[in-house]
């Protein structure tokens, strides 16, 4: 009879600790920031770029999201990954590394965009749904990517989750211009709910 109560202890103990990890990612808006109803992103649009970021509910071993980035303007793109930043009750994390990413989520792991994105962005701008997307550059041996002009391209970035449900702020600081040097910085508020 103990036996089976210390399972059922145990077991209850395990699924509790699992709730914890399980949480809502929801975009705030502000002025600068639209938000995606159906996918529940946020995107902006400034100096001939727009960028658009989807947390990816389906995963729950990382913070992770999709990120679009469409090049609007006349001239190349490019940026680092490793730069991007998530602020979260005063810590600040950066993007795990592929392989990090790969013992998390397993190396067959393919992450996608929601299908309603579509949807979504014709609503906000719809001339993005018929940009290409050619690939992304590897420009130099520091991993810097660039996105050609008139193109889109889409990134995925995965942080370490905490158990923190204070809000998120996902900064891409350093968008780079190629021939002006223009630096443009996005950054994007959720607000963190359990499920």
């Amino acid at each position: 009879m103990t036996r089976r109560l210390c399972i059922i202890l145990l077991t209850i103990v395990l699924a509790g600790c699992g709730l914890n990890v399980t949480r809502n990612i929801l975009p705030v808006a502000d002025q600068d920031v639209v938000i995606l109803p159906r996918v529940k992103g946020a995107a902006s649009h400034k100096n001939e770029i727009s960028l658009i970021v989807v947390p990816l509910e389906d995963v729950k071993e990382a913070d992770a999201f999709g990120v679009m980035i469409v090049n609007e303007s006349s001239h190349w793109l490019k940026f680092k990954k490793e730069d991007f930043v998530l602020i979260q009750g005063g810590d600040v994390r950066k993007p795990m590394s592929e392989s990090q990413v790969n013992v998390r989520m397993g190396a067959s792991y393919k992450p996608t965009m929601p299908k309603e994105l579509t949807a979504d962005l014709y609503e906000w701008r719809k001339s993005i749904n018929i940009r290409d997307s050619r690939g992304f550059r590897v420009i130099d041996e520091d991993k810097t990517l660039s996105v050609m002009r008139g193109n889109k391209e889409v990134i995925y970035v995965f942080f370490k989750t905490t158990d923190d449900i204070s809000p998120m702020q996902l900064i891409i600081p350093n968008i780079q211009k190629e021939e002006t040097g223009e630096r443009i910085r996005f950054s994007f508020t959720f607000e963190v709910e359990k499920k």
